[in-house]
């Protein structure tokens, strides 16, 4: 694997993955970022106020684009631009796909099927001029296509298909963690595969301030052995780290199914463990975040609504980093009693699965959870990406008046100018 790796000649990122974070290719290899690529043209400021001047999906999405637009041209990298690139993306029109700041969801289907997948690449438009300059770069060699996320697999089905799977090597994350079943999608025969992930750092322009390259931990990633380092993690690996792993660390987004107080947080394979320690060791300034997954085995409303209340108190200057459904990993290992229901036919790419435990909250009810706790926590960061744990919290001014500026309109019914929205409510 290693020789593999030194001989790769140009590495492809396939949109979507987080635009705040960049790869770093091996020694001698060409990094394409068809991510980074695909943002900046869609939230350029120009392309932004074209699309308003067309008004083709009406007045107030063309009032957020100029909004947005107007952000953007500040060239802050703060809580603010992100919800502005959220409003550009949002707002993007494709027949396959809906993105969000940090989600994409196929309009057909789900990116657990393979033949979902490969029906949103064909349709696909938004990433079309990514994949010709693929093409175009390539020039007949091999190409080492990155996927680290389900997000990027219809980008990434697309380049297979392009640049012709023969000339195609797959690694990244994904497809470390599926490549049994990748390797059965007949659309990818003929591709190569390789069980190796590059390392991620987060853009300078997102941690100003910090002289050394700042590396991104996901998953099941390991810090780096020297250096500094952010990550947003599983509560029992962040808590298993060692002190001096936690001296340099820069940013912690922590993601549990249930604090009870810092001593007692349940991670998502059902460990409950103490934060405490983690807390001493980081630097005092790092900022320190807890995500709540709603919805886990046996975790009734209650308790749910207990941590929600608990976490908005801040508890040690923890502060919330966001709410979301509980999803579990096809290969979790559940600490408490729990039952596991197969993947659903067709769902040949499956990385969660459906169970059931007692106490467990029904769908309607981690729904109408998430609902109502998004509405009382103003403040939350815009999405998860690597910018945001290493952000800590906005000045108020950034979150609810970020563009004081006046945005004129051509529209007949609003001839005066008409101010901005605060782009709080547009990501």
């Amino acid at each position: 694997m290693a020789r593999r790796v030194r001989l790769m000649e140009l590495l492809v990122v396939p949109p979507f993955t987080d635009f705040t974070t960049e790869f770093l290719p091996p020694p001698g290899a060409e990094l394409l970022d068809l991510g980074a690529r695909l943002v900046e043209r869609l939230a350029r400021p120009a392309h932004l106020r074209a699309a308003a001047e067309r008004h083709s999906d009406g007045p107030h999405a063309a009032l957020a684009r100029r909004a947005a637009a107007a952000v953007l041209e500040r060239e802050t990298y703060d809580d603010t631009r992100l919800r502005a690139v959220g409003t550009a993306l949002r707002l993007a029109d494709d027949p396959a796909v809906r993105l969000g700041l940090d989600d994409l969801e196929l309009a057909e289907g789900s990116t657990q099927s393979s033949r979902d997948v490969l029906g949103a690449a064909d349709r696909c438009e938004l990433f079309r001029p990514e994949i010709e300059l693929a093409v175009a770069t390539a020039r007949g060699r091999r190409v080492h296509v990155a996927v680290d996320g389900d997000r990027q697999l219809p980008a990434a089905f697309a380049l297979v298909k392009a640049l012709g799977a023969e000339r195609v090597t797959l690694c990244g994350r994904l497809v470390a963690e599926q490549v049994a079943a990748l390797r059965r999608v007949p659309a990818l025969a003929g591709a190569g595969w390789l069980s190796w992930s590059p390392e991620r750092v987060i853009r300078p322009r997102w941690c100003a301030g910090h002289a050394a390259p700042v590396r991104w931990v996901t998953g099941h990633d390991q810090p780096p052995a020297s250096g500094p380092w952010a990550g947003r993690l599983d509560a029992a690996r962040a808590a298993a780290f060692p002190p001096d792993v936690l001296a340099r660390c820069l940013g912690l987004t922590i993601t549990v199914t249930r604090i009870d107080f810092l001593a007692a947080a349940t991670g998502l394979n059902g460990l409950t463990v103490n934060l405490r320690r983690l807390l001493a060791a980081v630097p005092p300034r790092t900022p320190v975040a807890c995500e709540l997954a709603v919805g886990a085995p046996g975790i009734a409303a209650g308790a749910v609504v207990e941590s929600l209340e608990l976490l908005a108190d801040r508890p040690g200057g923890v502060r919330v980093a966001g709410v979301r459904p509980y999803r579990m990993g096809i290969r979790t290992v559940w600490a408490g009693h729990s039952v596991r229901f197969p993947p659903r036919a067709g769902d040949d790419l499956a990385r969660w699965v459906e169970f059931d435990a007692p106490e467990t909250m029904r769908s309607w009810e981690v729904t109408s959870t998430i609902a109502a706790w998004l509405g009382r926590l103003p403040g939350l960061p815009p999405g998860r990406l690597a910018a945001c744990t290493v952000a800590g919290d906005p000045p108020p001014a950034q979150t609810w008046e970020p563009c004081p500026e006046p945005i004129t309109t051509t529209w007949p019914a609003t001839p005066a100018p008409v101010p901005a929205p605060a782009l709080g409510s547009l990501a």
